[in-house]
């Protein structure tokens, strides 16, 4: 259900803003004598006022990053600026070879569920958010329900092949969504698989697509946080019939899940204008 009220969703939920910055090293001893800065710049942006949550992260090849949300744009620009130097090689932002991002939530979301101020009700939206040639055109974006509910052919629960070329630098990222599903059990957590695996591999291929990585919290709620070029891309991923089965999946009761919550981020530079912000089935959960 579309929201603009995150104040019961998680923490990362609540984030108006986030920062995200990686650096990739020649060598492997590089990148684990890397490791003990990369633990400072967390403890740094930890202590910052207006810190919510962080998630260290590491890819192939030899690449370190680390993505932090803050309350507000605010909050995270003094945590920039008052970094300590030593810190100042991932903190590139701009020029001709960036090491990160910093990317602004958009203020209308989904939140569901327990996780939901306004009612605590599971359910999803009647369309999905529109792309920018549809805001150009006036024209309204496809229905949320209009597809089966059924499981799309040939999906069954294949893990994702990792890229055979080199990863996208995670400054390449525009937009990205952050979200999570509170699930009912373990039952819940199998028949996840046999959606999400095929889901994901479908979605690492697809145009735009810049990287992904997941979060748990206990007992059974996990998360995604997914990166895209464009705020088009990541609306084409939402829109694909294996992501719209898992939003229905989710919400049709509460056998499977009880809560879930998604914000949109994008580079302020990229923003949609006022109404033509995110929703729960147009991003992912």
């Amino acid at each position: 259900m579309r929201s603009t009220d995150f104040s019961l969703a998680p923490l990362q939920g609540r984030a108006q803003a986030m920062v995200v910055v990686e650096r990739r090293f020649d060598t492997a001893a590089d990148a684990r004598r890397a490791r003990r800065t990369r633990l400072e710049l967390a403890a740094h942006f930890a202590d910052s006022p207006g810190f919510l949550w962080q998630k260290s992260y590491r890819r192939s090849p030899r690449t370190l990053g680390i993505a932090s949300y803050f309350s507000t744009r605010d909050q995270l620009d003094h945590a920039l600026v008052t970094a300590p130097a030593r810190l100042e090689p991932w903190l590139r932002l701009g020029g001709a070879h960036p090491t990160g991002r910093v990317l602004e939530a958009e203020p209308s979301g989904y939140t569901n569920g327990i996780w939901r101020a306004e009612d605590g009700r599971m359910g999803h939206i009647e369309r999905f958010t529109p792309t920018s040639v549809e805001a150009a055109r006036e024209t309204e974006p496809p229905r949320v329900d209009a597809a089966s509910t059924e499981r799309p052919t040939g999906h069954g629960p294949t893990r994702p092949r990792r890229p055979t070329r080199d990863p996208r630098p995670i400054a390449d990222a525009r937009a990205m969504f952050v979200g999570a599903t509170k699930y009912t059990g373990p039952a819940a957590l199998i028949a996840l698989t046999r959606i999400y695996y095929p889901m994901i591999a479908r979605m690492v291929t697809m145009r735009g697509y810049v990287w992904f990585t997941t979060y748990y919290e206990f007992p059974f709620t996990l998360g995604t946080l997914a990166f895209f070029e464009r705020r088009d891309d990541l609306l084409a991923f939402a829109r694909m019939p294996g992501h719209r089965h898992l939003m229905q999946w989710i919400t049709k009761d509460t056998r499977n899940g009880t809560a879930g919550y998604i914000r949109l981020h994008v580079a302020p530079e990229t923003a949609a204008p006022l109404g033509e912000t995110s929703d729960a089935a147009g991003s992912g959960s």
